[in-house]
Order: structure tokens, then C-alpha cells, then sequence
């Protein structure tokens, strides 16, 4: 299993959690609330957690590409709801775990 994980410095996390979990809903599982989600991608899943300053992701698959398939749906759909102040997500190193 490969894992990766990321974050967003950003005041706002909250709201960026609920809007991309609301959105995920539409095609795939989603469990959320307005500190925490669960993304159910066919390719692996992805744990959000929001707090004061930061909206941070825990992402993990069982192979590197399906991993970078999570990592761009994470990606791409920041960069679509922060278009207006655009914020990009800061990744760490892919870990094994």
C-alpha cells in the first residue's frame, strides 16, 4: 500500500472540505462531515481533515499509479473550487506503508 499526504494552508479549510466531498458525491462514496471526509476513489481512498489553518490530505492505494490518480482528482478539483484565490496542494514524499 503507497500513502501520501498533503496539505493547504488556508483559513477557509472547512468549507473546502465540504464543497469537495459535496462534489465527490456525485460519482463516487463520500463520508463527510465539516471536519472530516472520506473520499472512496475506485483507485484508493483519501482522508481529508480541516482545522483553523489548514485543510490536509491522507491519501493512499495500493500502487503508485493508482496513487497519482487520487493525488490528481485531489489536485484538479482544488485548483477548480480555488479559482478565485487560487491555492494548490502541497505534497510530501509517497511513503509505503
Amino acid at each position: 500500500m503507497m500513502r501520501r499526504q498533503g496539505h493547504v494552508p488556508t483559513p477557509e479549510a472547512s468549507r473546502y472540505l465540504q464543497r469537495l466531498c459535496y462534489h465527490f458525491t456525485r460519482k463516487i462514496r463520500v463520508d463527510y462531515d465539516e471536519h472530516r471526509g472520506e473520499a472512496h476513489f475506485p483507485w484508493g481512498l483519501c482522508v481529508l481533515r480541516a482545522d483553523a489553518a489548514a485543510l490536509h490530505f491522507d491519501c493512499s492505494a495500493d500502487d503508485d499509479a493508482s496513487l497519482a490518480r487520487v493525488q490528481f482528482a485531489i489536485d484538479s478539483h482544488v485548483e477548480l473550487f480555488s479559482r478565485k484565490s487560487p491555492v494548490a496542494v502541497r505534497w510530501l514524499p509517497v511513503q509505503a506503508v
